[in-house]
């Protein structure tokens, strides 16, 4: 009987041969799980950075140009109201609180608090999310300030208007509520140029529809008051100053 002795050196070969294969075989498989999973995060960034877009464009930047178009006639109203109660003109007073408008519209940050959430932002260019955080750093301020200006208009229209001459009491309580509007209306207006100088530098334009109905409707109530401001904006056709003509 004979007996084979095993070949080492050929065994050791098919071995390394057979690891080889699995190896591969789990780099590869590896490999092709990160190529996916690179694409989609690139497919997801993709979505959350339109989305950001569109919300600046559509929402919050048109938002941000009529609250500095109407600024100064915001101004110019508040300082009359503020010259009615000081007189205590009770008539006059509650005539022109009566057609005292503000815009009331919210300041979206939904894509942006989205966007973190889902840790996509951990997978944006650092430099990109960087300004879309410094973009949004004022909404939710404006938000907060849009809200607490609804308070303080309410405050102001509080104000009884059955009666003689206003008195100490019904001045200050008048006052009050103007000084604060007069105070946000500065702090909208700085914010919203911050928003819009910001959004130029990122070349996310001002969705003209959008900005033509905010016009429209401050227009309405406000009537040649609103002005065009001297801001810069990114267009993807004509210049927005050209909307406002005619």
């Amino acid at each position: 009987m004979h007996v084979h002795k095993p070949k080492l050196l050929h065994n050791w070969r098919e071995l390394l041969k057979e690891w080889g294969i699995i190896v591969l075989g789990v780099l590869t498989a590896l490999f092709a799980e990160q190529a996916v999973q690179s694409f989609d995060w690139h497919q997801k960034v993709n979505a959350a950075i339109a989305d950001m877009d569109n919300e600046l464009s559509l929402g919050d930047g048109p938002q941000a140009y009529i609250r500095v178009s109407i600024h100064d006639c915001v101004a110019t109203r508040l300082t009359a109201i503020r010259g009615s109660i000081e007189s205590g003109d009770r008539a006059k007073a509650h005539d022109l609180i009566g057609k005292f408008w503000l815009p009331n519209r919210t300041w979206d940050f939904l894509a942006r608090e989205a966007a973190t959430a889902s840790d996509i932002s951990a997978h944006m260019p650092h430099d990109r999310m960087l300004q879309y955080r410094i973009a949004y750093e004022m909404v939710p301020d404006m938000e907060r300030l849009a809200e607490k200006q609804l308070a303080d208009v309410g405050h102001l229209r509080a104000l009884p208007d059955n009666g003689g001459p206003l008195d100490t009491q019904e001045k200050l309580a008048g006052l009050d509520a103007v000084e604060a509007l007069a105070v946000d209306n500065d702090t909208f207006a700085r914010e919203s140029r911050f928003l819009l100088l910001h959004l130029r530098m990122m070349k996310i334009s001002v969705d003209p529809a959008f900005l033509k109905r905010d016009n429209g409707e401050a227009r309405a109530r406000l009537g040649n008051c609103a002005t065009t401001p001297d801001i810069p904006l990114a267009s993807p056709g004509e210049p927005f100053a050209s909307i406002f003509t005619g």
